[in-house]
C-alpha cells in the first residue's frame, strides 16, 4: 500500500465516522468534562506514554521536542470509536455509543534544523447524557444534556540542538464551551418540572507548554512544564424564567508536567512509561456541581518492534504494542442522591487496559496503526453510576519523502 491510497482511506473513514459522534460519559455532568488522550493509536496502544518518543516518524502529540528529527512533511490523524455500558442505581444499564477525532496534526521540517508543527487538540469532551434520581427533598428524576468541551489549536516549533538534547515549544490556543440542560421531573403531578441551563464561554487565549528530550542510545528521557493560565468566563444560567449572566468568573487552567522514558529491554522489546499530573484545584473555578482534585495519569507499555530486514516474516514485520493507564479524573462530583456538592463528593477514577499494532507501506512513507482500549471508571455506590468501556483507534500517518534534503541543504 502507497503512502497516497493511504490519504485517500483518511479520507473516506473520515467522512464515513464523523456522522455518529456522541460522547456519553455521564461524569462530564456538572464538570469540566471527560478528560481527552490527544495521542495517535500508535501511543495510545502504549497506554498514552509517549512523553520520550523520538525519532523521524515517532513524535508524541504529549511533547513538543519529540518533533526535532522530523526531516520532511508529514501528517497523521486519529479517529476513536468508542462503547460505552453503563450501569446505574437509578435505571436499567444503557449501552452508548460515540465516534471522536482527538487529534490532528502535521509537521514541516525548515531551514536551520527547526522543525514547525501545527495541529487540533481535544482536551475535554464535556457531551453527554445523563440520568439521575435525586432523594434530596421532593422525590425526582434528572435528566441532563451537555455540549461541548475544551479543544486546543497548537503550533509547535522544535529543534534538535545536540545529538543527545531536543527542545520543543507549544503555543495552545485554548477554544470551546460548555452548554448543560438539566430537567427535573416530579412523581406528584402536583409539582412542576424544573428546567435550568448553564452556559459558560471564555475568551480565547493562549498558554505555553516547554518540552525537553535527552536521548542516548536506546534510552530516552522526555519532559514537559506546562504554564498556567486564566481564562475569564461568562456564565449565563436560566431557571424558573430568570436569567442570571455572570461575566465576572475565572477559570484556571492550572499548570502541569509530564515525565517520562523508553528503554531497551532487548534487541527487539522497549518499555515505556509516564506520569502526567494537572495541579487542578477549588480555586480553579467556583462551580456548586463540582470540586477539584489534582489530575493525574499513570501509563506504561511494552513494544515489540518490527524486523525491517530482507527475507524477515510477515508476522515478523509487525509491531506488537501492551500497555495500560490508571486516571485521576479532576472532577468531584455530588454523591448520589446529592443536588449539589454540598452533600459530599466522590472521585471519579478510569483504568484500562490497552494493546494494538500497526501496518507500514510500501515506500515506508505511510502507515496505519490500530488501538484497543478496555477499561473502567466510577463507582456506582457512591456517584450513583459506573461506566465500562471499548474503545478503538486508527491512526493514519502519511509523509512526503521528496522534503528530504531539500531544506536541510
Amino acid at each position: 500500500m502507497s503512502a497516497r491510497a493511504l490519504l485517500l482511506l483518511v479520507c473516506a473513514l473520515g467522512v464515513t465516522l464523523a456522522g455518529g459522534a456522541r460522547a456519553n460519559s455521564v461524569y462530564s455532568a456538572g464538570g469540566l468534562g471527560e478528560p481527552m488522550l490527544e495521542e495517535q493509536a500508535r501511543l495510545r496502544a502504549l497506554g498514552g506514554a509517549g512523553v520520550a518518543e523520538h525519532g523521524p516518524r515517532g513524535f508524541s502529540l504529549a511533547n513538543p521536542a519529540s518533533l526535532a528529527e522530523v526531516q520532511h512533511l508529514l501528517l497523521e490523524g486519529t479517529i476513536v470509536a468508542t462503547t460505552r455500558w453503563v450501569e446505574a442505581t437509578s435505571y436499567p444499564e444503557e449501552t452508548l455509543h460515540e465516534t471522536l477525532l482527538p487529534s490532528v496534526h502535521g509537521a514541516i521540517a525548515l531551514p536551520g534544523r527547526i522543525v514547525f508543527g501545527g495541529g487540533y487538540i481535544a482536551a475535554r469532551n464535556a457531551a453527554f447524557h445523563a440520568y439521575r434520581s435525586d432523594s434530596s427533598g421532593a422525590a425526582s428524576v434528572s435528566e441532563i444534556d451537555g455540549t461541548g468541551g475544551m479543544n486546543y489549536v497548537r503550533a509547535t516549533l522544535s529543534r534538535q540542538f545536540t545529538r543527545e538534547i531536543r527542545l520543543g515549544l507549544d503555543y495552545d490556543f485554548i477554544v470551546g464551551n460548555y452548554r448543560e440542560e438539566w430537567t427535573r421531573s416530579f412523581p406528584d403531578s402536583g409539582i412542576q418540572d424544573a428546567r435550568d441551563t448553564l452556559e459558560i464561554s471564555w475568551e480565547t487565549k493562549g498558554r505555553l507548554r516547554v518540552g525537553v528530550q535527552f536521548v542516548r542510545g536506546g534510552l530516552a528521557l522526555g519532559a514537559v512544564y506546562e504554564v498556567e493560565r486564566d481564562l475569564p468566563l461568562q456564565a449565563t444560567r436560566r431557571a424558573y424564567g430568570v436569567v442570571v449572566s455572570d461575566p465576572s468568573r475565572t477559570l484556571t487552567i492550572p499548570a502541569g508536567y509530564v515525565v517520562g522514558f523508553s528503554a531497551p529491554v532487548s534487541r527487539l522489546v522497549r518499555a515505556v512509561g509516564q506520569y502526567r499530573h494537572a495541579a487542578w484545584q477549588r480555586s480553579s473555578v467556583q462551580s456548586e456541581l463540582v470540586d477539584f482534585r489534582a489530575e493525574q495519569r499513570f501509563s506504561f507499555g511494552v513494544e515489540r518492534t518490527p524486523v525491517l530486514e530482507e527475507g524477515a516474516s510477515f508476522w515478523s514485520r509487525i509491531p506488537l504494542r501492551l500497555g495500560g493507564y490508571y486516571l485521576l479524573w479532576p472532577d468531584l462530583l455530588p454523591v448520589a442522591g446529592g443536588a449539589d456538592i454540598s452533600a459530599g463528593t466522590g472521585h471519579v477514577d478510569e483504568w484500562a487496559v490497552t494493546l494494538g499494532s500497526g501496518i507500514a507501506s510500501q515506500d515506508r512513507g505511510g502507515s496505519i496503526d490500530f488501538s484497543l482500549e478496555v477499561g473502567r471508571r466510577g463507582d456506582r455506590e457512591v456517584l450513583g453510576a459506573s461506566e465500562k468501556f471499548l474503545r478503538f483507534g486508527v491512526s493514519f500517518f502519511v509523509s512526503d519523502e521528496t522534503w528530504k534534503g531539500t531544506l536541510h541543504k
